[in-house]
């Protein structure tokens, strides 16, 4: 893998390894440049690649919620004809993250996005869809855009990619494109947010210093929760609130207590709590 990450060093891109026990990086990113000397000081035995947001974003379409058969039987389809079959799949009942893309009122526009760019195909039968980043557009994260569809675009987030274990490449491009329309626009536009909480009512008050939210926040992220579940619950309530990253949660994934190791399954149902708690309106 340190050939493949020099590979992708030298077209441009930034990738980091991650551990293919716990899912989770093997070293501090942060902020910090991907260089060939970063690269080489590395072990990347018997681990997976990221791809970090950095000059890229993602469409990360998910499947976590779909019956295991029909998420199986929509990856083969996926597999066979590509993007060309979002184009005529009809929707019937709830197809997770599929049913959010085919339903949107900019589906058209974004199926063509879809065409011309890199697509890749997840273990669960997802897919990441990437996109070349713009001048003049203020990229964030965005978890639960859309039921089902979760947008990575900050510099310190993340997509584990191919040629990892768990992902195929479906379409390949010899230069990653600029989305082309409005979708763009309207996800990065600069957000008016009102907040509505019932369950921070007694111990998360507006301010943002000194509250146990921030405090469990900053936990998560330095690896020192002990009550790894409450925190991560608290923190992401705190993070929705006040327009933080989400992504910097994900350190606690891997984090061993006795013999639990906290795996991705149950970060995302955290922080699917999280979100529906804290019960926002992003854009009029």
């Amino acid at each position: 893998m340190n050939k493949t990450a020099h590979s992708f060093l030298s077209k441009g891109y930034q990738v980091i390894p991650l551990s293919r026990k716990t899912g989770t990086p093997i070293t501090q990113f942060k902020d910090i440049p991907v260089t060939e000397e970063f690269i080489n000081n590395l072990n990347w035995n018997n681990c997976d690649i990221a791809l970090l947001m950095r000059g890229v974003w993602c469409i990360d379409i998910d499947t976590h919620n779909l019956d295991s058969e029909l998420a199986e039987q929509i990856k083969n389809m996926i597999k066979i004809f590509g993007s060309d079959l979002l184009a005529v799949l009809k929707v019937e009942g709830d197809l997770d993250g599929y049913s959010s893309i085919l339903n949107h009122e900019l589906k058209e526009e974004i199926l063509d996005n879809f065409q011309n760019t890199y697509l890749e195909q997840t273990a669960s039968g997802g897919l990441h869809i990437l996109f070349r980043k713009q001048d003049g557009i203020d990229y964030s994260q965005h978890n639960g855009l859309l039921n089902g569809v979760d947008i990575k675009a900050n510099d310190n987030n993340y997509v584990k990619i191919f040629p990892s274990i768990g992902r195929e490449v479906l379409q390949a491009v010899k230069d990653l494109p600029v989305y082309d329309g409005d979708f763009e626009k309207q996800i990065f536009s600069t957000p008016k947010q009102r907040v509505i909480t019932d369950y921070f009512t007694g111990y998360l008050p507006k301010t943002t210093k000194g509250h146990l939210g921030k405090e469990a926040y900053e936990r998560v992220i330095t690896g020192s929760s002990i009550n790894r579940n409450d925190d991560l619950f608290k923190a992401a309530c705190w993070a929705f609130e006040n327009s933080q990253d989400i992504g910097n949660l994900y350190a606690i994934v891997g984090t061993i207590k006795g013999r639990d190791v906290f795996t991705p399954e149950e970060w995302e149902r955290t922080i699917e709590s999280a979100r529906k708690k804290v019960n926002y309106v992003s854009w009029n």
